[in-house]
């Protein structure tokens, strides 16, 4: 399983953190607020892409929150966790269903 921007800017909302992806090869780094506002880096750096490429390239995301300890995870690591919370948020739905 991959992510699209839209899954990751949702994932960033859903579970109030910030998300900063970023490719080492080049230095580009971009953001996605826990609002879900998507920051580019300063437009005189030469190294920046879009921001969907970026996303797709990117090998190291660096995770904030109001109650997480800062975390850096690589593109594996992120998606075990989304996968992991929204498995663990689902399961929160069912047992308020019954």
């Amino acid at each position: 399983m991959d992510f699209s921007l839209k899954d990751l800017r949702a994932f960033a909302v859903r579970n109030r953190l910030d998300v900063i992806f970023h490719v080492r090869s080049n230095d580009a780094a971009w953001m996605v607020s826990r609002r879900g506002l998507v920051a580019r880096p300063p437009l005189g750096d030469s190294s920046v892409g879009g921001v969907e490429e970026t996303l797709e390239s990117a090998d190291e995301f660096l995770i904030e929150g109001e109650k997480e300890p800062r975390k850096r995870l690589t593109r594996e690591q992120l998606i075990e966790w989304m996968a992991t919370r929204a498995t663990a948020a689902n399961a929160g739905k069912d047992k308020n269903d019954e």
